[in-house]
């Protein structure tokens, strides 16, 4: 009989997997046929760690179940669907077995083809944080929290149907109405809802498995549970056949799961409706793995050292001489590699050719409009005056740089279609008439290229010369502005004489006496009161039809950095939810240096952004706080949008520093305890979405000993490889995070100076990645100057995948480690002039929009890769709609 069920089950395993529901559904109930014989022999007990042994235990025999269940409810739809009788069993009360009828053949039923697609049984049994997010959101289901009650305490869920079955309590083998009877009076309560709910889901730290490890509180609370998680009345009788009845008095409307990752991966994910977002893991016994972190790279050869990225990744780049087309154009021709075997068709180089062409013209054109108007504004005197033209053309241009580039991409095609030409026996004239067009083409626009190069030096040059000017310019007063001081001069003047008495002087004046302080008397503490909300100036321009989070900022004078992160900022869905819902109001500090006014002014701008209302706004007053703890913010000056993003996320975070974080365990490993050190057991949302943590990982070559340090960041600041014109994101990731030779290394093992190998990785990722290219560098030729590398960097808007850059430790967390692109700050032109602007996905439309200052227009997503891109932001949090 054993081997009969073990033969059953193999069978309808392989029907399962292969798709077929209906034979795997009459086999699995012949399995259970079986199985419930055999727990009625006389001799089961004897033999029962041997029928455990061939067929498996309690919790095998209900993944069985599970999956019964799921191909039931999957065969009635599709029956009802095509008006066909489903098989109803006919329960045999007497013998206690169960048998399998239908108006339609059992041949019939396993012959037939399924029509849809088969059920994904992968997650069986589980449900992501997002799928319970939307529940939550539709008030359908009951979270059973099953973490120590303390663990509960400290942090937990705010959604009001969770509740804490402490895993104190759950002990195995207990029915529920024990269970229930030791729990607290609220607790009770939310217990007997779970026959109500559409669903019951079970959550402990961070179970990431349908069936978790035996002697965990969450296996046994759904061992209590699940014995009657069965809503087929055949299949139940059966399961009540076979176990004992824990729960008899309850039938679930679905499955009970699991929360997939844990209460450690809904609080990254949806840390503002958590009380405790800075919660931090349960600590285990893991020595031996803390062991393992401890050393990070067992070999010296298992680093990747830069210089063989360099040499391995990267092309050669020419210094182009760009007052030298001809010269520049021949250096490329000289460092390009040869032509591959494999060629693009010359049919699909022509489209992409005419594509290219059609974009580059309409440039062009707008271009040179953009030009003839500037022409005549400069010969009026006014053209610095107009920042929007000049900011214009400076985006004109710099996606002229990348059709140059677009069309060098090209010409490497012909020519890899023309060497694979010579190698064909049969070249058809048609194909060679369609690539020396491609070329004529190619080197047509070439020849436009150095035009434009010509122009735009031409353009820099008088606006160099008007910036000078403007610089030394001083306005004379007005004559009604010098006549009003002397008027007030002359009538004091005859006030003062007024006073006197004819004939007689002025008496000398008599000395002051100096005023004493009792500086024993210190003065009284101020009392904070609390005032009505103050009137701030956004000079809001009204719109219509303008959607939530598409409102432009003004310029306030060069603020367009400021602009360009504050939009990046605006389209972080969680923090711009934080601010709408006034939650920070409740973590703002006023024991710090910025007193909670940086936060203060950031959450009452993005509420202007995202009321729908404005088709622009100023962020006048929130300059003015800024301006206040920096002083580059005050003037009119162009700054650096990345200095003041890393600026304006510590204040943010210092200004929301208020979750105290207790020490929950007496050891902790050297990353945790760098972390304390710089929170200072004290966090905050900003610290829970943008920053993470770099380990560095100092390897002695001598003796292989090694140390680590660890160091928090809000954004990586990448390197742009100096030899490439065109490079991907991964290759200056791949730089990043390789190792370097450093020399003169105090080796604390071999007690000198070693040489020794420095390598990077990321000890703890945020939700929120800002990754920032280092395209400015000092000109070494002029000393205080600045150059910027126009470097074209391709990066994914999707599935950045970080999981090559993480350490040991932080590869075995639930922490994702993909993510998507939703924001990029922009920067064209040079540093002596400028702009910024911001393309965001905005979460509430999945749409990309351009920031232009005041200006928001749509963008298609083939725009949003540019040589103008400047800072990254990607998440791996999920989409987050903004509801008004």
């Amino acid at each position: 009989m054993l081997n009969t069920a073990r033969k059953l089950y193999v069978t309808a395993e392989e029907h399962r997997l292969g798709g077929d529901e209906e034979l795997a559904y009459i086999t699995y109930m012949k399995y259970f046929n079986m199985l419930n014989e055999i727990h009625k022999k006389s001799d089961y007990i004897a033999h029962k760690a041997a029928v455990r042994q061939m067929l498996g235990d309690t919790e095998a025999n209900r993944r069985i179940m599970d999956a019964l269940e799921v191909i039931t409810n999957s065969l009635s739809r599709r029956y009802a669907l095509q008006g066909k009788p489903t098989a109803e069993p006919i329960v045999d009360f007497v013998n206690g077995r169960t048998v399998v009828e239908s108006s339609t053949s059992t041949k019939t039923l396993a012959t037939q083809q399924q029509q849809q697609q088969p059920t994904d049984f992968s997650r069986l049994g589980l449900i992501s944080c997002q799928e319970l997010y939307q529940r939550m959101q539709g008030k359908s289901v009951l979270v059973m929290d099953c973490r120590s009650g303390s663990d509960y305490e400290t942090s937990h869920l705010t959604y009001y149907c969770a509740f804490n079955v402490p895993e104190e309590l759950i002990v195995p083998g207990m029915s529920a109405g024990k269970l229930q009877a030791r729990l607290g009076s609220s607790a009770k309560a939310s217990w007997a809802a779970r026959s109500v709910k559409d669903s019951v889901v079970l959550m402990d730290w961070n179970t990431k498995d349908a069936q978790p490890a035996a002697n965990t509180a969450i296996a046994t609370l759904l061992d209590i549970l699940k014995n009657v998680n069965i809503t087929i009345p055949h299949v139940r009788i059966i399961y009540k056949t076979i176990y004992l009845q824990w729960d008899p008095d309850v039938t679930y409307r679905s499955p009970i799961t699991i929360v997939e990752g844990g209460y450690e991966y809904f609080i990254m994910m949806y840390p503002t409706h958590c009380t405790n977002p800075s919660v931090q893991a349960p600590k285990q016994n893991n020595n031996d793995i803390d062991t393992i972190d401890d050393i990070e790279y067992p070999s010296i050869y298992d680093i990747t050292m830069r210089e063989d990225i360099n040499s391995r990744d990267f092309k050669a780049r020419p210094d182009i001489n760009r007052a030298s087309k001809q010269a520049a154009l021949r250096t490329y021709e000289q460092v390009q590699p040869k032509p591959s075997a494999q060629a693009k068709p010359i049919a699909e180089i022509v489209r992409e050719q005419e594509e290219f062409l059609q974009l580059a013209e309409q440039n062009d054109a707008q271009l040179d409009n953009a030009f003839e108007l500037w022409k005549r504004q400069t010969a009026q005197g006014d053209a610095v005056e107009n920042q929007e033209l000049h900011y214009k053309i400076l985006q004109l241009e710099s996606r002229q740089q990348d059709f140059i580039l677009e069309n060098h991409r090209l010409r490497d095609e012909v020519t890899r279609y023309k060497e694979q030409l010579k190698t064909e026996q049969k070249i058809s004239s048609k194909d060679v008439e369609a690539a020396r067009s491609v070329e004529s083409k190619i080197q047509e626009r070439q020849r436009l290229d150095e035009q434009h190069e010509l122009e735009r030096q031409e353009r820099e040059r008088q606006l160099a010369i008007a910036r000078e000017a403007k610089r030394h310019y001083k306005p004379p007063p007005s004559p009604a502005a010098v006549k009003k001081p002397l008027d007030e001069i002359h009538n004091l003047s005859e006030n003062l004489d007024s006073l006197r008495t004819p004939g007689q002087e002025m008496p000398p004046l008599e000395p002051m006496e100096r005023p004493t302080f009792d500086r024993a008397m210190k003065p009284l503490q101020r009392q904070v009161e609390k005032t009505a909300a103050r009137v701030r100036d956004f000079s809001p321009v009204v719109g219509q039809n303008v959607g939530r989070g598409l409102t432009g900022l003004k310029n306030l004078g060069n603020t367009c950095y400021m602009n360009s992160i504050l939009q990046c900022l605006s389209n972080t869905p969680q923090l711009t939810e934080y601010c709408i819902s006034d939650k920070y109001r409740n973590y703002i500090s006023r024991s710090n240096s910025t007193n909670g006014q940086v936060i203060e002014e950031v959450a009452a701008l993005i509420k202007e952004l995202w009321n729908g209302q404005y088709k622009c706004v100023a962020s006048r007053d929130l300059r003015y706080v800024v301006g206040q703890y920096q002083k580059i913010f005050r003037g009119v000056d162009q700054q650096d949008s990345h200095e003041f993003l890393t600026i304006l996320m510590d204040w943010l975070h210092s200004d929301l520093q208020t979750l105290h974080v207790a020490r929950q365990r007496e050891t902790i490993s050297a990353s945790e305890k760098a972390w304390l050190e710089f929170t200072k057991a004290k966090e905050s949302m900003i610290l829970h979405l943008f920053y993470g943590q770099i380990k560095s990982t100092v390897k002695c070559v001598a003796c292989n000993k090694e140390s680590a340090t660890y160091e928090c960041f809000s954004n990586l600041s990448l390197e742009l490889p100096p030899n490439s014109n065109v490079c991907q994101l991964n290759q200056c990731m791949d730089m990043y995070f390789s190792g370097e030779r450093i020399q003169g290394w105090n080796c604390p093992n071999c007690k000198t100076k070693r040489d020794a190998i420095k390598k990077l990785d990321i000890s703890k990722l945020p939700p929120v990645l800002v990754v920032h290219l280092k395209r400015f560098y000092a000109d070494p030729s002029n000393t205080g100057a600045y150059m910027k590398k126009q470097n074209y960097l391709r990066f994914p808007l999707e599935n950045l995948e970080m999981a090559p850059y993480i350490a040991r430790a932080e590869s075995r967390t639930v922490t994702p480690k993909t993510y998507q692109l939703y924001a990029v700050s922009n920067h064209y032109g040079t540093m002596e002039g400028g702009h910024y602007t911001a393309f965001c996905k905005s979460a509430n439309y999945g749409k990309w929009f351009k920031f232009d200052d005041q200006i928001v227009s749509s963008l298609d997503t083939s725009n949003v890769v540019s040589s103008a891109a400047y800072i990254l932001f990607y998440t791996w949090l999920p989409p987050m709609q903004l509801s008004p």
